[in-house]
């Protein structure tokens, strides 16, 4: 019994520091599913916090395929991939983004952190050290905390520091090499660890800051330093369909090729679904179906996700209007913010940061906002670094350009009255 108040007592106290640092977090539950407009207590929002960016989540060909697969398929797998949960949809699903992704195979995971988990997991250990942007997502951070093998992290966007770690590597494999010609070998196949090409893992489109990866000058390394390319493009799919295939174009003459790209993408955001996929080289696939813990041991996704998300991959093919629609709401967005001297993080695409500063600023911004009906939950430490707690506007395609006007102008007039509250 003594032990029990202790144990309680102890997360007590750690749940009082977090609110102490105004960094506790609190779960939602509104009315139905996301879209442009949430609902609770029968006030209606403007969704700023959704990643459902192509309005996909309430197509109605999408909920059709989604309704019939679960009626015909019944509601789960009933088991892994692996050992009987498997659907020729699943297939069917690869085979898709296949086409789409052209670089050898492709595997579905159930979200997109598994992937990052089970990519970074089981590859880091054969192709040697991982190189990370700083700014990658929690999932990447954490299957490099799990990696048993050696990581570097470089600072945000970076190439000249990226290159640095990567000219150190060269340096440490000069010596390995040094030590394995007097029989000293580190891995099978009697090549050192520090001889193998190593892995660069970067978001597309990150998805704090907005802004987009340096993909051309990442390729450019590539060709020169012969590392794996794992481009992590969740907040991009859809999207941006040829963000990555542009940039290996540009990258053609300097002996840029497809061979050692791997890209994950995911079903829950842009395509409105669930689950995620990896594509690469059809042996490192494989490599990842034996190999990988998040895919082996996970229950395979649901009949009725799979059919969605393919439902999915049609209408947004077929609907180019939802992207040109969400870039021009963009546009106009960081126009208009500009204008209003709003602290922006600059870039072009539909995420727009707003920086508050601190944690409390960040509450108080977003409390302001709610209460005039629009959505945009403060994002803090750690999550964010320490003084750039902020609102991470996220925009729909179907949100009407009278809309952003409105926010702007609300945007802007509580910026203001925070600036001259002597409590911000």
């Amino acid at each position: 019994m003594v032990e029990s108040r202790f144990a309680v007592n102890i997360f007590s106290q750690a749940l009082q520091e977090l609110n102490r640092r105004n960094q506790r977090r609190e779960r939602s539950a509104w009315e139905g599913l996301p879209s442009k407009h949430v609902v609770a207590d029968g006030k209606t929002f403007l969704n700023l916090s959704s990643n459902d960016y192509l309005g996909m989540s309430r197509h109605p060909k999408v909920q059709a395929a989604a309704a019939e697969a679960a009626l015909k398929h019944g509601a789960g797998a009933g088991g892994s991939r692996l050992l009987g949960g498997g659907l020729r949809l699943h297939e069917e699903l690869e085979n898709r983004i296949q086409s789409l992704r052209p670089l050898g195979g492709t595997l579905l995971f159930n979200t997109g952190f598994m992937a990052n988990l089970g990519v970074i997991q089981s590859l880091g250990e054969v192709l040697g050290p991982v190189f990370s942007d700083k700014l990658n997502h929690a999932s990447v951070a954490e299957g490099l905390r799990l990696f048993p093998g050696r990581f570097h992290r470089y600072r945000h966007g970076d190439m000249a520091h990226l290159e640095a770690l990567l000219q150190k590597h060269l340096r440490t494999a000069e010596n390995s090499a040094e030590t394995s010609q007097k029989g000293g070998l580190d891995r099978e196949g009697g090549k050192p660890a520090s001889l193998l090409p190593g892995m660069v893992c970067s978001e597309t489109l990150f998805s704090m800051d907005g802004d987009f990866a340096p993909l051309e000058a990442l390729l450019e390394l590539q060709s020169r330093y012969g590392f794996y390319l794992y481009l992590d493009e969740a907040h991009s799919t859809g999207v941006y369909p040829d963000l990555v295939d542009s940039a290996v174009r540009a990258g053609s003459n300097l002996g840029v090729t497809r061979d050692k790209i791997i890209i994950m993408g995911t079903f829950g955001k842009a395509y409105g679904g669930f689950g995620a996929y990896v594509s690469g080289p059809v042996d490192l696939m494989e490599y990842l179906v034996n190999t990988a813990r998040s895919f082996i041991f996970s229950t395979a996704l649901p009949p009725a996700v799979v059919a969605g998300d393919l439902a999915a991959l049609d209408a947004v093919a077929s609907e180019p209007w939802r992207r040109e629609r969400l870039e021009e709401l963009a546009t106009l967005a960081r126009r208009l913010f500009a204008a209003e001297g709003l602290p922006v993080i600059p870039g072009t695409s539909h995420i727009i940061p707003v920086l508050a500063g601190t944690s409390e600023r960040a509450l108080r911004l977003s409390s302001k906002l709610r209460a005039a009906g629009f959505l945009a939950p403060a994002i803090r430490p750690p999550t964010v670094p320490e003084g750039q707690a902020r609102l991470r506007l996220s925009l729909n395609c179907e949100m009407t350009m009278e809309e952003i006007r409105a926010l702007a102008k609300f945007l802007s007039t509580a910026w203001v009255e925070m600036q001259g509250d002597v409590h911000a």
